[in-house]
């Protein structure tokens, strides 16, 4: 063997090997630009590979430990951005923003109409009546709350209609007694398009024979389906066969606005008290859901701080893989350190294989979030229907919703970039500091 070093053969020198390392067959498309590349990335894609011109494992593991992170805290995002869609489309879209109540009844609503409406960022009111009552099938009976309303007026203050199956609210004709009821209702009590139910009132009638409870027996002509509780709390008649039921001749319990904005539900709360006289109250949607939407909020940016842990996790295994990349690149260092790199050419090469390395697992596992995200919302109801099983049956929206917003990929990436950026420091910073006469004595 040392016959054949001596006579130039067998082994060639540590220089030459480390040359050679370099020597690539660039794709078609870099081939006229690859001259043009700073040196410090040339090297850099070099070690992203291992020596036989694959990517090496290390490189391997650390960009699917990033792809990984991302791709959770992607879709939780999306995820808990879905539930604040659904909540602001199906609930802030059926659901009026403010009601108007008197004690007892409004008598003549027009005039409260018309101040309701002229006070800023109410976009339409409706006069509405509101009762307690049950709905009553054979042996079945469950509380409901009776909303009677004027169908074309009601439109300007909610968008019910298009959750409606079969006949619309506009149809709800006065003395046709139909009814429109939630899925929730019409599944637990076996209800269908034109089924009969009777809807009981706590009120009692004395007659001869005895007191018994006034009940009305309407016919079911459209079923709710907003997919959330409101299918299972809220049915719908025309605000004259209320009357009728209610007894309350030209009155109604309440009116209700719909605002251009749902946040500002405050400030006109606020506008109509000091309008009205103290025999009205005035509510807003905050009371009911607002504890509810501010929950998601905040649960998102918990998340979003919590679930950053994962891509801290794998910056720090970027770390190690950056670590362990120097530790077998130590004698390939120390020669271009004695060829007169300086210190800088080697921060940047491991500084720009680490945001590399980080650009492609962020790249990756925002499509792999994405992709995850699209295939559960779509398979949701498939998995419900395997095991049987309502899973999201007891909350507001029982659905599992996926949203995927620029802001959410625009924080992930910002926060994976950065934390991935840091991670890269210590690694470039050890790679330039290696000694070449230490390091070039352990080869």
């Amino acid at each position: 063997m040392d016959l054949r070093r001596a006579m130039g053969r067998g082994t060639p020198p540590r220089h030459h090997r480390f040359f050679r390392c370099f020597r690539t067959k660039p794709l078609t498309f870099t081939k006229n630009f690859s001259m043009f590349r700073p040196l410090s990335i040339n090297i850099g894609l070099r070690y992203a590979g291992s020596r036989h011109g694959h990517l090496s494992l290390v490189t391997f593991v650390a960009l699917m430990g990033l792809a990984l992170s991302v791709s959770v805290l992607l879709f939780v995002q999306g995820v808990v951005a879905g539930f604040e869609r659904e909540l602001t489309n199906r609930i802030l879209g059926v659901i009026p923003h403010v009601s108007v109540r008197a004690r007892e009844s409004i008598a003549t609503p027009s005039g409260l109409l018309q101040l309701i409406g002229g006070i800023p960022h109410v976009k339409g009111s409706a006069a509405v009546i509101e009762g307690q009552a049950l709905l009553s099938v054979g042996q079945k009976v469950r509380g409901v709350t009776v909303t009677g309303i004027e169908p074309h007026q009601y439109r300007q203050v909610s968008h019910i209609d298009q959750y409606v199956q079969g006949a619309s609210l506009i149809t709800l004709t006065p003395g046709d007694y139909g009814i429109v009821v939630g899925i929730q209702l019409a599944d637990e009590l076996g209800l269908m398009i034109g089924s009969p139910v009777a809807v009981v009132l706590p009120d009692v009638t004395v007659t001869p024979l005895g007191a018994f409870p006034r009940q009305k027996s309407f016919r079911v002509q459209g079923i709710l389906d907003t997919g959330s509780q409101l299918d299972r709390r809220y049915v719908f008649i025309h605000q004259i066969d209320a009357a009728m039921l209610y007894r309350l001749g030209e009155g109604v319990h309440s009116i209700k606005a719909r605002l251009d904005d749902p946040l500002r539900a405050s400030d006109v709360r606020f506008e109509i008290l000091a309008n009205v006289s103290n025999e009205f109250t005035v509510s807003t949607w905050f009371q009911t859901y607002g504890p509810l939407y501010g929950a998601i909020r905040a649960q998102k940016g918990m998340m979003l701080l919590l679930l950053s842990l994962l891509v801290a996790v794998a910056s720090i295994n970027l770390v190690s893989s950056l670590v362990m990349i120097v530790s077998e690149r130590r004698g390939d260092i120390a020669i271009l350190r004695t060829m007169g790199s300086n210190r800088w050419l080697l921060l940047a090469t491991f500084v720009f294989l680490g945001i590399a390395i980080s650009g492609v697992g962020v790249a990756a596992g925002i499509g792999l979030g994405y992709v995850l995200g699209v295939f559960a919302e779509a398979g949701f109801p498939m998995l419900e229907s395997l095991l049987g099983v309502k899973l999201m049956g007891e909350y507001i929206v029982d659905t599992l919703p996926f949203a995927f917003t620029p802001t959410d990929v625009w924080n992930v990436t910002g926060i994976a970039g950065l934390l991935t950026l840091l991670a890269t420091l210590y690694p470039a910073w050890r790679a330039s500091s290696t000694n070449p006469a230490e390091a070039l004595q352990h080869e």
